[in-house]
């Protein structure tokens, strides 16, 4: 219901459109009453005031067509506010998703992310437009037509209302039901998603083929098919069965009201008209009623998607940023670890324990050590994307934490070992590290980045598509878009997370020539691959299980003979013979 509060004046105008609409919708069953009990008079026929019944029609007439150009009215506002809450609610999901930790990510399937922001949102839609109109449009008929029953008999009145009453209690557990299977279907079709997510994409479908697994895959997706089908029927002929029992119901009692009714007027007790109109607000009350029992269905299935949505929306955000956060205006690069431990898990152990060390404006700072050392998880907390649980990660003497996030994006760039691409055009991907860089800016970068043998062989340019995670380019272009990305943001801090680990030994020469331009001036922090990386860095930082075991420049941990010492003779050695 708090999904509202921002359409509140337009609700309360839509409350009394629909309660003027439905009262002018009821209001002529009491004309009809006259109408017919006009000509039937103790006079006769003859005596009927023909006058007065052809203004009864008309005000009959009148009522309806108002009625009717109300409800224009009642539809529009009705979907402002629907589609209002839909487009609330969908931006509220998409930002709080983006707010939440990488960890969060790590840990859930795209698919099922894209399932609960597109189809699970999509599916609310029919919740808060024509089921909330509905239900209040059905509720004040029901208290309208209840109201006038009484009006014209009330010992009828007083049955129909038991009748209804009892009626609630199968309405509510059908419509627990429909919610079981709804949850049922929606976590299905999310399981659905997730797998065509990863089997559709370029990489997933490359998989596919390499190992032949179509067959295999097929079949996999044919099961969730069979099921979504059978979910479907099942939920299908659950309210189905519902709506036939109600209606079944709703015609039942109008035979109901005109027996009593014509015993009525046997014993000369209530007038013919008034047991036609009293059939005729039966009828408008079974209407809504049967109506009110789907929406009750609908809500209460609907509440398995409202579930699954604010199941993200409640997530707390682990990483937030300050009310009062600084904004750094012009960062120097100076970063503080002080004393710094950090676990992915409560109950795993520590990725980082106890790590301390400072770098200066313009020095680069190479982390090596065996998988798992820590290397990777310390550039996380540097962009924070995680908070250490003790110690703190300072930038230019201020604590992270103390900061805005756009001060620590926009004063650190990033170039990955694997680079993530759009499908977008290939200066779109550059243009991303500064939004609002000219077309030039763009192109000055990509020389800069060595990306000028590219471009001649494009025909479009910068403006050829990349196409998803850029599978159009080599491994060393998307390095070196990335590498433009970051020239073109001019970060004061610079990470390289073995940027180029995955490339041959000509394209590491000529990408390192570009990081190096790239470094020049910048405080670095380079995930060490290569011995050159090593070897140009200031100070070098030995990791062993989140630990610095070992700090230094290259000759000094050599002559030490220690961890840094086995890995260079294992990892570097070869390189070194070869002479890189």
């Amino acid at each position: 219901m708090g999904l509202f509060r921002p359409y509140s004046w337009w609700v309360a105008a839509l409350l009394v459109l629909i309660a003027v609409s439905t009262a002018l919708t009821l209001i002529p069953a009491l004309l009809i009453g006259q109408i017919v009990d006009e000509p039937l008079g103790p006079d006769g026929p003859g005596a009927a005031d023909r006058g007065r019944m052809t203004l009864l029609f008309g005000a009959m007439i009148a009522m309806y067509v108002t009625s009717a150009l109300i409800g224009v009215a009642v539809t529009y506002i009705n979907q402002l506010i629907g589609q209002g809450i839909v487009f609330d609610l969908r931006g509220q999901l998409h930002d709080h998703l983006q707010r939440l930790s990488v960890q969060f990510f790590t840990s859930t399937r795209t698919g099922e992310i894209l399932s609960r922001v597109s189809t699970d949102v999509n599916q609310v839609q029919r919740s808060v437009t024509s089921t909330f109109t509905e239900s209040i449009t059905n509720l004040i008929t029901l208290s309208i037509a209840i109201g006038l029953m009484f009006l014209l008999d009330w010992r009828l009145a007083v049955a129909a209302v038991v009748v209804l009453v009892v009626w609630i209690v199968p309405t509510i557990r059908v419509g627990m039901h429909m919610s079981r299977l709804q949850r049922e279907w929606s976590e299905e079709a999310a399981d659905m998603s997730s797998q065509l997510e990863e089997t559709l994409s370029v990489s997933g479908a490359m998989l596919v083929r390499t190992f032949g697994r179509q067959e295999f895959e097929s079949e996999r997706f044919q099961r969730s098919n069979l099921s979504l089908r059978a979910l479907a029927i099942r939920r299908m002929m659950a309210a189905r069965w519902f709506n036939m029992a109600t209606s079944l119901f709703g015609s039942v009692s109008i035979g109901v009201v005109y027996w009593f009714g014509s015993q009525g007027v046997a014993n000369d007790a209530v007038s013919t008209g008034s047991v036609v109109a009293f059939a005729v607000i039966t009828q408008r009350v079974f209407q809504p009623f049967a109506a009110m029992a789907r929406v009750n269905t609908t809500l209460l299935s609907s509440l398995a998607l409202f579930e699954r949505i604010f199941d993200y929306l409640d997530r707390s955000v682990e990483v937030d940023e300050k009310p009062d956060a600084v904004r750094l205006e012009r960062p120097r690069g100076v970063i503080t670890f002080d004393n710094v431990t950090f676990k992915y898990n409560l109950s795993a152990p520590p990725a980082l324990a106890g790590v301390t060390f400072t770098v200066e404006p313009g020095q680069m700072v190479a982390l090596v050590g065996p998988s798992g050392a820590g290397k990777t998880t310390a550039t996380y907390l540097l962009q924070r994307f995680y908070d250490p649980q003790e110690g703190s990660v300072s930038l230019d003497g201020h604590d992270l934490r103390d900061l805005t996030f756009d001060s620590i994006s926009g004063a650190i760039g990033t170039v990955m070992q694997e680079t993530s691409l759009f499908h977008t055009t290939l200066g779109d991907n550059i243009r991303y590290g500064r939004l609002d860089a000219t077309d030039d800016e763009v192109l000055e970068a990509a020389h800069a980045a060595g990306l000028d043998d590219l471009l001649e062989n494009l025909s479009e340019g910068l403006g050829t598509m990349v196409g998803e995670r850029g599978f159009r380019l080599s491994g060393g272009e998307k390095q070196r878009v990335a590498i433009a990305r970051a020239i073109l943001k001019d970060p004061a801090v610079l990470i390289l997370d073995e940027a180029t680990a995955s490339l041959d030994s000509r394209l590491e020469r000529e990408i390192r020539e570009s990081t190096a331009l790239l470094a020049k001036g910048r405080t670095t922090i380079v995930i060490a691959h290569r011995l050159s990386t090593v070897v140009a860095a200031d100070v070098i930082l030995v990791l062993d299980g989140g630990v610095v075991v070992e700090r230094g420049t290259h000759d000094e941990l050599l002559a030490l003979d220690g961890l840094y010492a086995t890995l260079y003779s294992e990892q570097f050695a070869t390189v070194s013979s070869n002479g890189a």
